[in-house]
């Protein structure tokens, strides 16, 4: 099994052979290992020819600077693997954690999305754990149903690269991962779980989505693409944890904007995930509707923050 990892680099001249050395480290042989220098200025360019000088699996890409969908794009019109993987240049994936993967992968031919652990903000007091359990589904929707929309990362998953004939992330998109996935499951691909292996996020201050702040309008229009994309209702009960995400990326967006986007729906309370706090949420937009829960998590949560 030939697996090519794509990397996007732009200036990340700090963090890019931590993130490469991760990688090579893994005690895998059979893949590639695609940099793909998005227009750097910091060097970073130099530096990644300097890497795959020392490593004959390591090809470096050089284009001018189109975004992180760009960069990604690029490696995908380029990459000869089977299967596809990516990561981001300042985070890292755990030691043995592709070993496994590739392994269970080729135990089941048959997987075309295999999610594995996220460890975001690692080492600091907000690191939280993302761990998706071990599961199969041969609806990918069963799958989107039971995580919801906590998980839609473009890293954390090895794809069957033929998923990606055809799909590309949107360039000029912030939250591109997300539109990406609709694409690739409308094809309905059988997509499993595993709860061993570990992907490394660490936060970004410099990023996309942390420039973003917390508006997270644009999280929202690329969640309710995806709604309309696959044609979920979301007022079935199945669908009811994907709302409340959408709801909260509502609260964010309408504290900094004051635009509210979400339709409104009797969500059944329960243990979708997020401790009291999703269940308060719930309730109050049961009872007063999102425009009204809306203000009083701007007045009381972000006023208190702030």
């Amino acid at each position: 099994m030939k697996l090519s990892i794509i990397v996007p680099v732009y200036n990340v001249r700090a963090t890019l052979r931590r993130c490469t050395d991760s990688i090579t480290g893994q005690g895998i042989g059979d893949f590639e290992l695609l940099l793909v220098d998005d227009g750097s200025t910091d060097g970073s360019g130099r530096l990644a020819d300097e890497i795959a000088a020392a490593d004959g699996r390591i090809t470096v890409l050089h284009k001018p600077n189109g975004g992180l969908s760009d960069a990604r794009n690029y490696g995908l019109d380029r990459c000869r693997g089977d299967y596809v993987a990516f990561a981001d240049s300042d985070d890292e994936i755990a030691p043995g954690t592709l070993a496994h993967l590739t392994e269970t992968i080729e135990a089941h031919p048959e997987y075309d999305i295999l999610e594995y652990p996220v460890l975001e903000r690692p080492g600091t007091p907000t690191e939280h754990l993302y761990d998706p359990g071990r599961g199969v589904y041969r609806d990918p929707l069963d799958w989107l149903a039971r995580h919801g929309l906590s998980h839609c990362w473009a890293w954390t998953k090895i794809y069957r690269r033929t998923l990606f004939d055809g799909v590309r992330f949107p360039v000029g998109k912030t939250y591109e991962d997300v539109y990406a996935l609709a694409a690739l499951l409308k094809q309905r691909p059988l997509t499993a779980t595993t709860d061993r292996g570990l992907y490394l996020y660490h936060w970004n201050g410099a990023g996309i989505v942390a420039s973003s702040g917390r508006n997270l309008e644009p999280l929202l229009e690329a969640q309710m693409s995806l709604v309309a994309e696959l044609g979920i209702d979301t007022r079935r009960r199945r669908w009811h944890r994907l709302y409340l995400d959408m709801l909260n990326s509502q609260l964010h967006a309408y504290a900094a904007t004051g635009r509210v986007m979400l339709g409104r729906r009797f969500v059944v309370p329960g243990r979708y995930g997020g401790g009291a706090g999703n269940i308060v949420k719930t309730l109050l937009a049961d009872a007063l509707g999102v425009r009204l829960t809306c203000m009083l998590f701007k007045r009381f949560y972000i006023g208190k923050e702030s």
